[in-house]
């Protein structure tokens, strides 16, 4: 098994089978609900803007109506990975610390709460800008699941493997060690854009079991 389907299946069980699922749920509620008021704000105040009309003007209307609904549904999905990765960004160190425990990984860093904010607001600015960029290819059948997976599968994966490796390593280290496996990092990546409301918690035990597998492999190799 390589190194980033170990990654994930690790990920994945600590989510599920109870070392990392209280905050999963957390971070899967209260993204969620943001999502949908942001979504709900949206049709009650946006798709109202599209004015009335009567005789054929009014098929136009419903139609524009409709058009409006499915954009705010869509924006909202393509906001979904971001408001996740904020709400994660808050949890994420949390959980990469009980997993390292659970893998014997050397005690890393502490990291402080304000930190955890930042690094949560700053993985969130790209994925939020590039997933606004992309959104009329999310109304293209086919393209758009490809570009929404393979754009958040390349977020995640960088911003996760990079606060994984920087509570062991210097960031410019981690950059480099991301850069090295870039392969394995974006597959870890891609099977977090899959769940994208439990994708921080499966990010952060996959990535810290990555990092700690790639690490333990350079040391041995050396």
């Amino acid at each position: 098994m390589s190194a980033a389907s170990a990654a994930i299946l690790g990920g994945l069980k600590d989510v599920i089978f109870g070392r990392l699922t209280w905050l999963a749920l957390i971070n899967f509620a209260v993204a969620v609900t943001i999502t949908l008021l942001l979504a709900q704000a949206g049709l009650r105040y946006l798709v109202p803007l599209v004015p009335d009309s009567e005789g054929w003007l009014g098929y136009l209307t419903m139609a524009g109506s409709l058009a409006a609904s499915v954009a705010v549904v869509v924006l909202a999905i393509a906001l979904s990975p971001a408001i996740s990765m904020v709400v994660g960004g808050l949890l994420f160190d949390f959980a990469a610390e009980r997993v390292e425990k659970k893998i014997g990984a050397p005690p890393a860093r502490g990291v402080p709460l304000h930190e955890g904010v930042w690094n949560g607001i700053r993985i969130a600015i790209p994925a939020l800008l590039l997933n606004l960029i992309a959104i009329p290819f999310y109304f293209i059948p086919g393209v758009n699941a490809l570009v929404f997976y393979g754009l958040n599968g390349f977020l995640m994966g960088r911003e996760y493997a990079t606060l994984a490796a920087t509570r062991r390593m210097s960031y410019a280290d981690a950059v480099a060690l991301r850069k090295r496996h870039r392969g394995a990092v974006f597959l870890v990546g891609l099977a977090c854009s899959v769940i994208p409301f439990f994708a921080p918690l499966v990010g952060a035990s996959a990535m810290t079991r990555l990092v700690h597998s790639l690490q333990s492999r350079s040391l041995t190799s050396g």
